[in-house]
Order: C-alpha cells, then sequence, then structure tokens
C-alpha cells in the first residue's frame, strides 16, 4: 500500500509540518510505502495560466480546461503538475495538511488542486463522483485553527468548521476518493497549546499523538457521506426520494440572505 503526503504551510517547523512529519513516520511504522510533497518547500507554482505551456491549444485566449485538455492529450501536460498528478494517481491513501486560513485553505493548496486535477487525464464530464479516477482510494485531511474548539463549534464565533471543511474537501469526491472524516486540530499557535500539563504533556503532544493513533486506525475511519450518482435527475438535481447528507446538497432551499 502507498500514501501520498501533502503539506501546504509555508514554515517546516510548524505544527502542520511536525504533523506531516509524524504521518510519515506513522505511515513507515504501519508498513506503507510513502511519497510527500511540500508544497512550499518545492516551491510549486499556484497559478494555472497560460505561461506554464510553451505550445497552446488556442494562442488567442487562454481557457485553463482547453489548455489541461489538449496537452493531456498529447503527453506534454507541464512538468511540475504532472508529476504530482502521477504521485496522486500512483498512492492508495492521499493524507492532506494544512491550516485553515480566513475560513478556506491556503491559496497553495487551492492552486495545487487548480493545476493538478487535471481535465484529460484527472477527471472528464464521464469519469468524476462514482466512476472517478481515484475511486477506491482513500482521502483524509488534517486540518489546524488557530481558534478554539468553542470557537469553532456550531454555535460558536468563528462558526462550525466541519462545514467549512466540506466545500474544501468536496474536489476529492468529485475526482472518485473516498473522503474520510477530516481531522481538526483547534487553538494551534498559541501559548495555551504549548505549555506543559501536570502529566509533562502539552495539548500539542495530545494532538500529534491522536493523529497517530487515527493514522494507525485509518482502514476503519468513517466516509463522509456523499450522494451516489444514482441520486440525482438527468437535470442533475437531487432526486424527492434520495437522502441529504449535508446542507449543500438538500431537498430544501437554506436561506441565508
Amino acid at each position: 500500500m502507498k500514501a501520498h503526503i501533502v503539506l501546504a504551510h509555508p514554515e517546516a517547523k510548524s505544527f502542520n509540518g511536525h504533523l506531516a512529519r509524524v504521518t510519515d513516520a506513522t505511515l513507515d511504522r504501519e508498513g506503507w510505502a510513502r511519497s510527500f510533497t511540500d508544497l512550499y518547500a518545492s516551491e510549486f507554482d499556484p497559478c494555472e495560466g497560460a505561461p506554464h505551456y510553451a505550445t497552446r491549444a488556442d494562442k488567442t485566449y487562454f481557457h485553463a480546461q482547453t489548455e489541461q485538455r489538449y496537452h493531456a492529450d498529447n503527453n506534454t501536460t507541464p512538468i511540475d503538475a504532472a508529476e504530482e498528478r502521477d504521485k496522486l494517481l500512483n498512492c492508495d491513501l492521499l493524507v492532506v495538511h494544512f491550516p485553515l486560513w480566513w475560513f478556506g485553505m491556503p491559496a497553495m493548496l487551492k492552486g495545487w488542486i487548480d493545476r493538478v486535477f487535471i481535465y484529460g487525464s484527472v477527471y472528464k464530464s464521464q469519469m468524476r463522483y462514482d466512476n472517478g479516477i481515484c475511486r477506491g482510494k482513500k482521502m483524509i485531511a488534517c486540518i489546524t485553527t488557530g481558534a478554539s474548539t468553542d470557537s469553532c463549534g456550531f454555535n460558536g464565533r468563528e462558526g462550525d468548521t466541519h462545514l467549512f471543511a466540506w466545500p474544501m474537501l468536496f474536489p476529492y469526491r468529485y475526482i472518485g476518493f473516498d473522503v474520510l472524516e477530516p481531522i481538526v486540530f483547534h487553538g494551534i499557535g498559541g501559548v495555551a497549546s504549548i505549555e506543559k500539563h501536570e502529566d509533562g504533556f502539552s495539548d500539542l503532544d495530545r494532538y500529534a499523538e491522536e493523529w497517530s493513533n487515527c493514522l494507525c486506525d485509518i482502514e476503519s475511519r468513517n466516509c463522509i457521506p456523499y450522494n451516489s450518482d444514482d441520486d440525482f435527475d438527468r437535470n442533475k438535481v437531487l432526486k424527492p426520494q434520495s437522502p441529504s447528507y449535508s446542507p449543500f446538497v438538500s431537498h430544501s432551499k437554506i436561506k441565508l440572505w
């Protein structure tokens, strides 16, 4: 079994970086082969655009999907994106580490998705969701927040982190992954998180142990429930008798404003 680890944090000595190294060490002990991408350390360019393509399907107008499909069909995908794509497609487990910044993923990680989830080789109209190229593979996100657990709860001042996570993780479902319930560690970066308790361990120590234990039990972790392709009609609308698993795909409109 092979795992691919992606780290999206600009500081290798950050807690996110530490957790990524815990991932590597734990999966090594569990017998996994691993590959590792530190997006910032590798200076991955997250900005999709014309400069990546020496030749163009359309030299007069840049359209990302047109260029991605053209180069996928001709085996001329930009090398950095192609290498990341191959790591993605060759793994059985994808582990993504990132902090929650302004209620979303860092731009670096979003750009990695923009460039690596390549139209033509990672997804097509008939190769997504239940028929995605990554079907049968598992993905888990390890997310950190600066705010406290209470503040990030369903009734907290900053809103429910798990709701923010749903759209951030949906791209992985789109390309076929079984998306496991993410693990979220709160209150990272404050003095309280690094202070030792009476037993000699800090909150960060406890988080790292919890994360390692999670990886050791990864095969039994629950998946986020998503609707199957058959739950939608020909117009891609949820059928009346189909289940609804989240407020993002629902039988009734949720009024926000």
